[in-house]
């Protein structure tokens, strides 16, 4: 994959807020003025669709009803944190809450906490001794997987709403 999808992008594009849109409109200009240049990280380039992506799950979160408002207002509440298969079983979990929802909540609990994995915590956290500099594509693939998973949600959602979740 040499480009992110159009039809992707157009697809996530109708489940983003305007601030989240704002933020995937810039990585995409960014990425595209950088077509004939090179840097060593284009770590920088997932970064604005990361935040878009953390801003959508909360908005998703508040939606399907697994948080309350007050959660989503909060500047204590942590996507990851709750999103994390390793703690499922605790009281705030959002990925059992999720697989509790449907059949098919698990599968959309460990897409949305992967793309959060490969798209925010590698891109945002220094590890030692495990430095990753994303290539171009690499950057591509994250950002790819980020909008992923903002239209599987999106169309989880509308299974949700519809009662066609089983």
């Amino acid at each position: 994959m040499n480009d992110i999808s159009p039809s992707l992008v157009k697809q996530a594009k109708k489940h983003l807020s305007p601030s989240q849109l704002a933020l995937v409109d810039d990585a995409l200009m960014v990425l595209d003025n950088l077509k004939k240049n090179h840097v060593n990280d284009y770590s920088f380039l997932v970064a604005p669709v990361s935040k878009a992506y953390e801003g959508y799950l909360k908005d998703f979160f508040l939606k399907i009803g697994i948080i309350d408002n007050y959660n989503y207002q909060s500047d204590r509440f942590r996507v990851g944190k709750t999103l994390n298969p390793s703690l499922r079983y605790k009281r705030f979990s959002i990925y059992q809450k999720l697989a509790d929802l449907s059949r098919t909540g698990e599968e959309m609990a460990e897409k949305l906490w992967t793309a959060w994995k490969y798209g925010r915590n590698e891109i945002f956290h220094f590890f030692p001794n495990k430095l990753k500099f994303l290539s171009r594509q690499d950057a591509l693939d994250r950002i790819t997987m980020l909008l992923s998973a903002i239209n599987d949600s999106g169309k989880f959602y509308q299974e949700y709403i519809n009662g066609t979740l089983l």
